[in-house]
């Protein structure tokens, strides 16, 4: 699908809706560009879409959730409450994503912060995801600068 639809560079997000039997949305991530060009883009289950039949993930977020991935951003949970976690500092350390779910007050890890539930990053859905945090920001503006803009 993506080799044949595929249009522009790495500058340019093709978004491609299917039915996709396993996952809501998939990303490439911009480094992942230079290697393999016909793989760039985002896949995402036409149920995610505005009015979509897959509820609680059926207000368009979706999307947004993988332009993160696109532009370079982890999950909030990636890695746990150790490491590293999603290479941003400014996002709490969260044990596992919150699934589809509003929890509002949840604390997973001792590190301080509540879990970013309403982190587009996390997988809470559509009715919590409200925003990237600032290091979030920071962060895709330099992986663009990296490995999207002049390709």
């Amino acid at each position: 699908m993506k080799a044949a639809l595929r249009q522009g560079t790495a500058i340019d997000l093709n978004i491609y809706t299917c039915e996709p039997a396993r996952f809501l949305g998939k990303s490439a991530f911009p480094w992942d560009y230079n290697h393999a060009p016909l793989l760039d883009g985002i896949i995402l289950h036409y149920g995610v879409l505005p009015r979509g039949f897959v509820e609680p993930f059926n207000t368009g977020k979706v999307l947004v959730h993988e332009a993160g991935h696109w532009m370079g951003l982890y999950h909030t949970f990636q890695g746990g409450c150790d490491g590293d976690g999603d290479f941003v500092s400014d996002t709490p350390n969260e044990a596992t994503a919150s699934v589809a779910s509003c929890p509002m007050g949840r604390d997973t890890c001792p590190s301080p912060g509540l879990d970013p539930t309403e982190n587009y990053m996390d997988n809470s859905g559509d009715m919590c995801w409200t925003q990237f945090t600032f290091e979030q920001y920071a962060r895709m503006d330099e992986h663009f600068a990296i490995y999207r803009s002049g390709k």
